[in-house]
């Protein structure tokens, strides 16, 4: 019987494990500190979740009286124009190699344009549980390529926005 319920013991602690490492955007997402989107309240980022799932527009008014809008959400990542001039890509990438019993790793992209000339992104790192990571993790070239790539788009989608207001 005590071996039985060792055994049965491993097996749930493995399982409790490999589920907590296959964590998906959304549920990254719902777990995010209100301190890292400080103009997005926690119903706020529930609200886009439920209105994506529902098919609807995405779109809630913001702490600072604008809307923000969450354009995309997929299990690995999401996107959200959080005014006219700033947008926030998330990525749950895996890693190659664990870090500290951790599979995963957010990656933060802010873009910030302030006209149709000059935009600037900030990229941090992330545990799943929001724990900043004080070094990049290391990722494949594939992984750095697809980071770089939601960045320049970024600012060149607000460089074609700009220029088709004129």
């Amino acid at each position: 019987m005590k071996k039985f319920l060792m055994a049965f013991s491993f097996w749930l602690l493995a399982l409790s494990s490999a589920s907590a490492q296959d964590m998906k955007m959304r549920d990254v997402f719902r777990q995010m500190p209100d301190s890292l989107m400080p103009y997005l309240t926690h119903n706020n980022r529930l609200d886009f979740i439920d209105f994506l799932d529902s098919n609807m527009k995405a779109e809630v008014k913001n702490l600072l009286g604008g809307t923000s809008e969450m354009t995309s959400l997929a299990d690995d990542s999401l996107s959200i124009r959080m005014s006219e001039t700033s947008k926030l890509d998330l990525l749950l990438l895996p890693l190659q190699q664990p870090v500290d019993s951790m599979t995963q790793v957010v990656v933060m992209i802010e873009t910030f344009v302030v006209d149709s000339i000059y935009g600037e992104s900030q990229i941090r790192y992330y545990s799943p549980q929001w724990l900043p990571l004080q070094h990049q993790p290391m990722l494949s070239e594939e992984q750095g390529k697809r980071i770089n790539e939601h960045t320049l788009q970024n600012i060149l989608k607000r460089d074609d926005e700009v220029l088709n207001k004129r």
